[in-house]
C-alpha cells in the first residue's frame, strides 16, 4: 500500500497530473471538486456529502451512488481514503491524493509515472465506469475520447518533452495550425483590421 508520503510525491509528478485530469474529464464532472452525481453543486468541502443519487443503468436497470467530488468518489470508498491517510476533509488536495491512492491501489501508478497512460487505464477500468475498460453497466468513455484528452503523444511517455519545455511548446504550436491552417493565419488579421480601421476615420469614431 502507498503511504501518504508517497501520494504527495506522486501528485508532483505531471503524468499523475494528467492522468487525474483524463479521469475527471472522463467522468464529465461540471463543477470539479464541488459536483455531487448528476452535475449538482457541492456547496463546502467540509466532508463527503454522501447524497444517495438515483440513475439508471445501461443495462435498464435502476440504481443508486454516492458519487462525488472530482473523481466521483462513492461514500464508502472515500470513508475507507480518510481513515487510512487521516483526510480530515472533502477538499480539492486530499481529493487529489485519494485519487492517487486509488490508482496505486489498482497497480496502475507505476504505468503512470512511467507514461502508459494505456495500461494504466486498463487496470482503472473497475475503479472508474466512465473509462472505456470499466465493465460495469453504465456510460463509458470511447478511446478516441480519452486520446483526445491525452494528447498526440498517448502511447510513450507523453510528458518527456516537459524536460526541455521549448520542446514541449514547439511540438504543440506545430500541431495546432496543421488542423486549420487558413483559419488560424485569417483570424488575428481579421481581428485587427475591424479593430483599427475606424481609427482612422474620426468621423465615425465620433458618430
Amino acid at each position: 500500500m502507498a503511504s501518504r508520503q508517497d501520494l504527495e510525491n506522486a501528485l508532483q509528478n505531471p503524468n499523475v497530473r494528467k492522468m487525474l485530469d483524463v479521469i475527471a474529464s472522463a467522468e464529465g464532472v461540471k463543477h470539479g471538486y464541488n459536483t455531487i452525481f448528476g452535475n449538482s453543486r457541492l456547496a463546502n468541502l467540509k466532508a463527503h456529502p454522501n447524497l444517495r443519487k438515483k440513475f439508471t443503468q445501461t443495462d435498464g436497470q435502476e440504481n443508486y451512488t454516492t458519487a462525488a467530488g472530482r473523481y466521483q468518489f462513492i461514500n464508502k470508498t472515500w470513508n475507507n481514503l480518510a481513515k487510512t491517510y487521516g483526510f480530515e476533509d472533502f477538499s480539492p488536495k486530499n481529493q487529489d491524493l485519494g485519487a492517487v491512492a486509488l490508482i496505486a491501489g489498482r497497480g496502475a501508478l507505476n504505468d503512470v509515472l512511467n507514461g502508459n497512460f494505456k495500461g494504466a487505464i486498463g487496470k482503472l477500468g473497475r475503479e472508474w465506469a466512465s473509462l472505456p475498460t470499466s465493465t460495469y453497466a453504465q456510460g463509458k468513455r470511447s478511446w478516441d475520447f480519452i486520446n483526445k484528452q491525452l494528447g498526440n503523444n498517448n502511447q510513450v511517455t507523453p510528458y518527456e518533452p516537459e524536460m526541455v519545455p521549448k520542446n514541449m511548446i514547439t511540438a504543440k504550436n506545430s500541431y495546432e495550425p496543421e488542423v486549420v491552417p487558413k483559419s488560424m493565419l485569417q483570424t488575428p488579421q481579421t481581428t485587427q483590421q475591424q479593430v483599427y480601421e475606424p481609427e482612422l476615420v474620426p468621423a465615425n469614431m465620433m458618430t
